[in-house]
Formats: C-alpha cells, sequence, structure tokens
C-alpha cells in the first residue's frame, strides 16, 4: 500500500517514538550502554574542542567503564570549555539524527566525527576502555552509510542522535538535581558566572528540551523514506 504524504509523516514520528520508548525501556541494558559510553566520548571530546579552539590544549582524555569522564586541559576559555560538554552532546546528537534523512550528509557527519575520533585517539585518549570504544565506533560509523542498505544506515544514525539528545538531557538532570553534590559542568559554570548551578543547569535542560523538541518536528516534516 503506497502512504501519502501525511501518512509517511505520522509513520515517521511513530518510529521514531517507537525508539525512543525502546531506549528508555533498555536504558539501563547491554543494548543501551555501548551508545551511553559513546556519548560520553564525545561528551569529553567537546570539551577538548573547545579547549583548542579557545587557544588551550588537551592534555588527556579518560573515560571509565561507569559513564565517567575527564578532559584534563590547559589554558582556554573556560566558560566555553565547561559549556562545552552538554552543548556538544546536543550538537553531535542533532547532527547524526538529522544527517539519518540525507544519504550525502551522512556520509559526510560519519566521517568527520570518525576523524575526530581517530585524532583524538592518537593523541590524547588513554586508558583501553577509550581506545577500545574509539575503534569500535570509528568501524561502525565508517561501515553504516558505505556497507548497509540505506535505511538501515538512517535508523542507525537516526538513533544514535536521539538517544545522544535523551542522554545529554539526562545528564543534566542529574548534576542539576540528582547528584548535585559532585562536580560537575553546571556548577563549573556556575563558579565562573558566581551564580547558582540550578540556574545554569535549568537553562540548558530549556536549551536541550527545545532541540529535542525540533529534532521531533523535523522528523515528522520529513516523513518517512524505505
Amino acid at each position: 500500500m503506497k502512504l501519502n504524504k501525511t501518512q509517511k509523516k505520522y509513520l515517521e514520528l511513530t518510529i521514531i517514538t517507537g525508539i525512543t520508548f525502546i531506549a528508555f525501556f533498555f536504558w539501563d541494558s547491554l543494548i543501551i550502554y555501548p551508545i551511553k559510553l559513546f556519548v560520553v566520548l564525545l561528551h569529553e571530546i567537546s570539551h577538548g574542542l573547545a579547549a583548542i579552539i579557545s587557544g588551550g590544549r588537551v592534555v588527556s582524555l579518560n573515560i571509565n567503564l561507569q559513564l565517567g569522564g575527564e578532559c584534563l586541559i590547559e589554558n582556554g576559555n573556560k566558560f566555553l570549555i565547561a559549556s562545552a560538554g552538554y552543548l556538544g552532546s546536543l550538537l553531535w546528537g542533532s547532527f547524526l539524527f538529522i544527517s539519518g534523512y540525507n544519504y550525502k550528509i551522512s556520509l559526510w557527519s560519519t566521517t568527520i566525527i570518525s576523524v575526530i575520533l581517530l585524532l583524538f585517539m592518537a593523541n590524547f585518549i588513554t586508558g583501553s576502555t577509550g581506545i577500545v570504544l574509539s575503534i569500535i565506533f570509528i568501524i561502525v560509523l565508517f561501515i553504516s552509510p558505505r556497507y548497509l542498505p540505506k535505511f538501515m544506515n538512517s535508523y542507525i544514525l537516526k538513533s544514535l542522535g536521539l538517544i545522544s539528545a535523551f542522554y545529554a538531557f539526562i545528564d543534566i538532570k542529574e548534576d542539576v538535581v540528582t547528584l548535585t553534590e559532585r562536580q560537575s559542568d553546571a556548577m563549573i559554570i556556575a563558579q565562573i558566572t558566581n551564580t547558582h548551578p540550578i540556574i545554569w543547569g535549568l537553562l540548558w535542560l530549556l536549551i536541550s528540551s527545545v532541540i529535542i523538541f525540533f529534532l521531533f518536528k523535523y522528523a515528522f516534516d520529513k516523513g518517512y523514506k524505505s
């Protein structure tokens, strides 16, 4: 049965919503766990990129199996570097999600992220977890648009992107609400600006909510393509 434009839009929205529910249902399972590690890695890499862009340098980057990460940095703009973690997770996720709707863009997005992963792995990442994870996702991102069927590549990127965006949302919530005693990006930004962490946490929650809303709207506007 051939679907009309409106039906395709609702079908795509249903599929994306289904991916979201599956992700939350299996949030603490081994299925989602590698993606969470991947998001943590992108989060720390975003700190590193912000440091390099603002005139600083990355000393080392490490992530662990408990979904913790640390990017040691010298110099650079502290506000930009601290903000880059949350913003980076959201932007990388959005970049992957949107590229799932355009094959040519997906070639560029996967290549860019793969190259960044390779450069950080070769120069800054320490510890076996970060190195092994980088190798795995470099391979996945290289293979997906080039050797997998287009519809499969599309939903791999959409799933990675959507889960990345939602993980950023949950990470912000935990930093501000659930685990306020730990040193978080929101606390660092608050110290730099002499404000309360909850202000920045709520701001980033609002930003992440808006971005996730527009990702769903983008999915609806584009519709399903087999």
